[in-house]
């Protein structure tokens, strides 16, 4: 069963106007307006608008994810149903689309398994426009009721932050997803049921993207201990941390950071669409300090997005790093774990 009633429309607050350092100014429209709203109703159509905004695109993202799964309280029973969710919302991922969750989770444009989800509040969109037919956008979300029907997973239903890269495609005539980072993670195990197996295809890379997509990594390794003093983010890229920080800030204020001693990687996953590429991988780096917190030198992922300049130089414009500070936030709440 399809479903669309029972979502919340999205209540969307905290519309950010901001310039990105380096670029034009960059803005959102007001969060209530209804060419938002008309967005969720009929994403097909944001989609298809070239002059979509990134609020639009979002708004549109959530109006197919709500055209999958079933309905409140209900979870999908069947591999049939799973997949039948998934062809919704394929024709509107690049192929070079990488997806990442704070579970561990990967997908790719292939195998892409969309959360079921119930309701959802979207807020604090930051946009930036690193080309003409490129969106960059970071905002919050809170989906009380989601599940993972693939891992069997019940997701968190705490404010939590994303970044997405959207393209505009000529050639099919509407926007796609080329990448998204998802903070969310998962609370508690669906009662009864074994993970749903789903099929799909993961994409065929060159050797050639793979290895220009490690040296990519091996780049910013070089950036973020120090050894490389070359800038390699484009002026209207932005950063998404765990901890719910981003970069630009509303007052354009630079981050403030000390090279890591260390940062070794894994797992490096690349996908390439002509001049946008990719990469994941795990990360695991010593002694960072970033706005005066130290972080955790455990294992952890990230997602990198790169686009490729008119002088033939790849430049970052999006990354997701799933890492978070050695302290924990005075806001939260500590849990006993005595009998």
């Amino acid at each position: 069963m399809l479903k669309r009633s029972g979502l919340v429309l999205a209540a969307l607050v905290g519309a950010i106007f901001l310039t990105a350092c380096g670029g034009e100014e960059s803005t959102v429209e007001s969060s209530s307006s209804n060419a938002t709203s008309a967005a969720y109703l009929d994403p097909e159509a944001a989609f298809a608008d070239p002059e979509s905004s990134g609020e639009d695109l979002i708004n549109a993202w959530f109006g197919l994810l709500a055209l999958t799964g079933r309905g409140a309280g209900e979870v999908a029973t069947s591999s049939e149903e799973v997949e039948a969710g998934m062809a919704i919302v394929r024709p509107y991922l690049d192929p070079a689309f990488t997806l990442l969750r704070a579970t561990g989770q990967r997908y790719t444009a292939g195998n892409y398994v969309p959360l079921d989800i119930d309701a959802f509040e979207l807020s604090d969109f930051v946009v930036t426009e690193p080309r003409d037919d490129v969106r960059v956008i970071r905002y919050f979300v809170s989906q009380p009721g989601a599940t993972s029907p693939d891992a069997g997973t019940v997701m968190s239903d705490a404010k939590a932050p994303r970044i997405s890269v959207f393209r505009w495609d000529e050639e099919l005539g509407h926007w796609v997803a080329v990448s998204y980072a998802n903070f969310n993670s998962a609370i508690g195990a669906i009662c009864e049921q074994e993970p749903i197996s789903v099929s799909g295809e993961t994409p065929v890379t060159s050797p050639e993207d793979i290895a220009l997509g490690e040296s990519l990594v091996e780049q910013w390794r070089q950036r973020v201990t120090g050894e490389l003093k070359e800038q390699v983010l484009h002026p209207d890229a932005q950063i998404q941390l765990a901890d719910g920080q981003g970069w630009p800030t509303t007052d354009d204020e630079p981050i403030e950071w000390t090279p890591a001693q260390a940062y070794d990687f894994a797992n490096v996953g690349v996908s390439r669409n002509g001049d946008l590429l990719v990469v994941s991988y795990d990360a695991v780096v010593s002694d960072l300090v970033m706005e005066g917190d130290e972080y955790r030198d455990t294992a952890s992922p990230r997602l990198l997005t790169y686009l490729l300049n008119s002088e033939g130089k790849w430049e970052q414009i999006a990354l997701a790093n799933f890492n978070v500070p050695e302290g924990i936030p005075a806001d939260v709440e500590c849990v006993s774990v005595t009998s």
